[in-house]
């Protein structure tokens, strides 16, 4: 590998890998929704314009879940009715995004009202999605992010609030367009897509919405080749449209899906150089130019995988790789590390497409460098500034 020129540390978009990442997910789903799906890039996965921009060049749609993420979506040349709106705090933007034709699925009950004021007496009638919130813990204990903990998001299924939203819908005369059913979970299984897609059909047949325009999967899904034993993108096809298929058809029903680590994950390495080696009591201390925040901002101890550039002899010392922060948790988890670092060594660490450029701060180092790969050239796509710490002068 080859890194002329490129100013450590810093990020390096894979174009390649993004694309093959892209047509590979797009194709498993497709192929098994006879064509009918769309595809959401998630932009808080990743807010890096080039990737939404590469993503809608690919025929996606933005994924947002905020006014802010909504303009950026705009600001990078989506249209409007290309836009996938979710989230919590939607307020007033929940009326200006229905009526310009957006994707909008309502979070709650007061979205729903304030959807229902806007258009009750209007000629425009919208068309809306609503997200569900059930007990994904009771299909798959111990596998969700909340565990016994109720989710936050959504409309409840359990006590009655569903059907009130719907019957709102109703005497209001907006259509019911779709279902959003994205659930977070710690193993992001077979198990809790089938439970979301399951649930989709439950529903559908509950409240006779077999004629739905969509139903939305949302994300979460594994993807790229670092993930040896996880499930596959086809797996996850096979789960999801096998299930829905109990129900719905795709000649009548899209199929709406918004991954973000899928497509993201194995996009983007993270590359950071030595600047200096020491002994203490014992143990061998590597200190690089980059920082653990940079791959990992919330300092969890796992390992990452990496390749190291100009590795040393291969020795069973213990090694302490630390970032250049003067914050003692700054410290990378390289996954099996078996050579000593030297004065010239680089680590190259993987899979740091996917939340990770987006946390970025300036806290004690500004923001990385972002290189993209084509082939065997780089281009800078953001250089590194101290300019986001400074108001402009008219401010001042």
């Amino acid at each position: 590998m080859r890194f002329d020129g490129l100013v450590t540390p810093c990020y390096i978009i894979n174009d390649e890998e993004y694309a093959q990442n892209i047509t590979r997910f797009r194709a498993e789903f497709e192929s098994r929704w006879n064509g009918r799906v769309l595809f959401g890039y998630s932009v808080k996965t990743n807010n890096f314009p080039y990737m939404l921009k590469a993503a809608l060049a690919h025929g996606f749609h933005a994924e947002v879940v905020s006014p802010d993420e909504y303009a950026f979506a705009l600001r990078c040349g989506c249209r409007e009715d290309n836009i996938i709106y979710n989230g919590p705090q939607k307020q007033d933007t929940v009326v200006s995004a229905c009526a310009a034709g957006s994707i909008v699925n309502l979070d709650n009950l007061e979205e729903v009202e304030r959807v229902c004021a806007a258009f009750r007496d209007s000629e425009h009638k919208s068309a809306v999605g609503l997200r569900v919130n059930y007990d994904i813990e009771r299909d798959c204990p111990g596998e969700t992010t909340c565990t016994d903990i109720p989710g936050r998001f959504g409309i409840c299924l359990e006590n009655g609030d569903f059907e009130n939203a719907l019957a709102m819908l109703r005497e209001s005369g907006i259509e019911l367009a779709g279902l959003h059913l994205h659930q977070s979970s710690k193993t992001r299984s077979l198990a809790i897509y089938r439970s979301i897609a399951g649930t989709a059909v439950q529903i559908g047949r509950e409240f006779g919405l077999d004629a739905l325009r969509y139903v939305d999967i949302g994300g979460g899904f594994f993807g790229g080749s670092f993930f040896p034993g996880k499930p596959t993108y086809a797996e996850y096809a096979e789960t999801v449209c096998t299930t829905l298929r109990e129900f719905y058809s795709p000649e009548k029903t899209a199929l709406i899906l918004e991954p973000g680590a899928a497509i993201l994950a194995t996009s983007m390495d993270y590359l950071t150089s030595v600047l200096n080696i020491r002994e203490v009591r014992g143990h061998r201390i590597v200190t690089v130019d980059g920082s653990v925040v940079h791959i990992n901002p919330f300092m969890n101890p796992h390992p990452t995988p990496f390749t190291m550039i100009n590795p040393g002899v291969e020795s069973t010392v213990e090694q302490i790789i630390g970032g250049s922060t003067c914050m003692e948790l700054d410290r990378f988890y390289p996954r099996d590390m078996k050579n000593l670092a030297q004065h010239d060594s680089k680590f190259l660490f993987h899979c740091c497409g996917a939340y990770m450029s987006t946390h970025n701060s300036s806290f004690i180092n500004a923001a990385p460098n972002i290189y993209l790969k084509r082939g065997e050239g780089y281009t800078l796509l953001r250089q590194k500034s101290i300019d986001s710490l400074f108001p402009k002068e008219s401010e001042i």
